[in-house]
């Protein structure tokens, strides 16, 4: 049966560009139906911050009770917000917004998500472990800080946007001294020596996702070394090439799955109180690859067409 809003149906939308790869209007619409609540999660493509801006001064006059916030608007829509929590002022970035009657509050899931893969998938600690991260930006932040606070002793990160590397490693600096470093990336593979010195490699750019960049990654995949960590925040292919050539080098390898699902059930937690059925999210997630996959349809994001809340001025 389609579902049909009603004058009390609760919403949560989900605002980012683009939103074509993105699975988490069927994860958490799953959870409304499976439960019979009276809620429906939309995506809502935005053309810039200041289209974002809008739409999110009126989400408090409607039904709205959160938000997911993605590529490229994770730091961006700080400014738009009343207050943030601990985890998001430490690292600057904000996954989830949480609409109470005193205002917009950001929060991010994504650390915790990660962390409780990383740990479901390796039952290992991250103590004195050296990472080294490709990206800078929203995504690698929140990952940076939840790893440090895990253990983890070294933090390499390689970036081609100077400005916004810099920005991770001062931030990082303000709250774990002499722990992180940068380095620039100049539109070239991670240099050999540093990915082999690497005890966790950490990919939290594009590359690598359904479209355009897909079979792309930042690190050559000659300078893999057996038993690494290697771990790929894109979900969508759940095996990236990257993960496919770590797991024939013998590396430990983690997909972009755990991480999606887990910061899913944060984010649903803090909307609603409880926590979502993750094997629910989980089964749905799969049941998406395996049909496309059955079907041979690939669609890129220029084939699929979703919601924009780009609003007249």
């Amino acid at each position: 049966m389609t579902f049909c809003p009603t004058p009390a149906t609760k919403y949560v939308v989900l605002f980012g560009n683009p939103l074509a790869h993105s699975l988490s209007a069927r994860l958490h619409n799953a959870v409304f139906r499976a439960w019979k609540w009276d809620c429906l999660y939309y995506p809502l493509e935005s053309d810039g911050a200041e289209a974002l801006g809008r739409i999110l001064s009126v989400l408090p006059l409607f039904h709205i009770v959160g938000a997911n916030v993605t590529m490229p608007y994770k730091e961006t829509v700080i400014s738009f917000l009343d207050r943030l929590d601990a985890g998001a002022a430490e690292c600057g970035a904000v996954n989830t917004i949480v609409v109470t009657a005193s205002g917009l509050v950001g929060h991010n899931t994504d650390g915790t998500g990660f962390l409780r893969s990383f740990t479901e998938t390796f039952g290992e600690s991250l103590e004195g472990k050296r990472l080294l991260v490709a990206g800078a930006g929203g995504a690698a932040k929140s990952l940076v800080f939840a790893l440090l606070r895990a253990g983890v002793e070294r933090v390499v990160v390689y970036n081609n946007n100077e400005a916004r590397a810099k920005g991770l490693v001062e931030r990082v600096e303000a709250f774990h001294p002499g722990k992180c470093v940068w380095h620039p990336l100049e539109d070239k593979p991670v240099p050999a020596a540093a990915v082999r010195e690497a005890d966790i490699l950490l990919n939290t750019t594009k590359m690598g996702m359904r479209g355009a960049l897909e079979g792309a990654s930042p690190f050559n995949f000659a300078s893999l070394r057996p038993g690494q960590f290697v771990c790929d925040a894109v979900y969508n292919p759940p095996e990236t090439r990257l993960l496919a050539e770590a797991a024939a080098a013998g590396c430990r390898t983690l997909g972009g799955e755990g991480m999606f699902l887990h910061q899913a059930a944060e984010a649903f937690f803090l909307w609603f109180g409880q926590y979502p059925d993750v094997d629910l999210m989980r089964d749905v997630f799969r049941e998406h690859f395996r049909t496309v996959q059955h079907s041979g349809v690939r669609r890129t994001s220029a084939e699929v067409r979703t919601p924009r809340c780009d609003m007249p001025t």
